[in-house]
């Protein structure tokens, strides 16, 4: 006779409550079909296992002995039950993600790309919006997780740094500060400065650095969206600081990037997910893809760094050499 799950869990029903009726209740079945069940269990192992009496029921000494491996089973057994729950879970449901409108057209899609890959049943909702949404939007559990640069502890959220970005350089080809192969912050004097207009963080790093280099910070042109950035340079109206890992839309537009020194700028990138709730298996399942992802081209870009100075043509996240 073959020792069964249901035997188990009836005979550790009765060793936790020692009491074949309490047992009963906690196993949702009757006294005599437990009596039955631990009598063949008993029969299936070739021992006593519990000695019962009109007073008490309590364990034999191979009671007790079993009563490890019974509980080392059912541990098992739940465990599997809950790994098979959560794998059918992430093969369906719903992720939403948000990010600044350039981080989700450089850096997303091919995170989401392999996602959909191991995925295919999971829906993505990109939500390209400004920064400044991103944060109430995750707080308020509307949001599975948000990508981008956050200030400290921002409220309502669980904030995760992923990488520390670098910021560079950017400007036409025939810029004067593209000439060399790394620019200091005090060689921005006298050069007109496309800038983010506040209060980005990538604009209060620029403010920062500039103050700390004695150089006006005036810049010549103020815009709102990245990609506006882009052109401006690309048009040869200034020069601007731009983040590391968006190098790969440099080259489409003739701009050059350069490192920045003395001090080099680092900004922590990070993501976010509600304080309010637990993520669900799909959104657990993204989140891990997503880590990895942002690391690994990050990986890529620091690699690429020493070559900015002649090529800014990057690898994208989803090449492999």
């Amino acid at each position: 006779m073959n020792v069964t799950l249901k035997q188990i869990r009836a005979f550790v029903a009765i060793a936790d409550s020692a009491s074949f009726t309490a047992a009963a209740v906690v196993v949702n079945s009757t006294q005599s079909s437990l009596s039955v069940l631990i009598r063949e269990l008993e029969q299936a192992v070739g021992l006593r296992l519990i000695d019962r009496t009109t007073r008490k029921t309590a364990l034999t000494e191979a009671g007790q002995e079993y009563l490890i491996h019974a509980r080392r089973v059912l541990a098992e057994v739940e465990h599997a039950e809950l790994s098979t729950k959560e794998l059918v879970a992430r093969k369906r449901g719903r992720v939403v993600v948000a990010a600044p409108p350039i981080i989700a057209a450089v850096l997303l899609p091919p995170i989401v790309a392999e996602f959909h890959s191991k995925y295919p049943n999971i829906s993505i909702i990109v939500e390209d919006v400004p920064p400044s949404d991103i944060v109430p939007g995750v707080a308020a559990g509307q949001i599975d997780c948000g990508l981008g640069v956050f200030g400290r502890d921002p409220l309502g959220v669980q904030i995760q740094p992923l990488i520390e970005e670098k910021l560079v350089l950017i400007g036409s080809a025939d810029h004067p500060l593209m000439s060399g192969a790394s620019v200091k912050w005090s060689e921005l004097r006298g050069h007109s400065v496309v800038a983010i207009r506040a209060p980005a963080d990538i604009r209060r790093e620029l403010d920062t650095q500039l103050r700390l280099a004695g150089v006006p910070q005036l810049p010549i042109l103020e815009v709102r969206q990245m990609l506006t950035v882009l052109g401006m340079v690309s048009a040869g109206l200034g020069v601007a600081v731009w983040p590391s890992w968006a190098v790969g839309l440099l080259e489409a537009f003739n701009v050059q990037a350069r490192p920045l020194v003395a001090p080099v700028a680092r900004m922590p990138f990070s993501v976010i997910t509600p304080e309010s709730r637990e993520l669900s298996p799909a959104a657990v399942s993204f989140l891990a893809v997503l880590t990895e992802g942002v690391k690994r081209n990050a990986a890529l870009i620091e690699q690429a760094m020493p070559a900015l100075s002649v090529n800014t043509s990057v690898k994208s996240l989803g090449e492999r050499s």
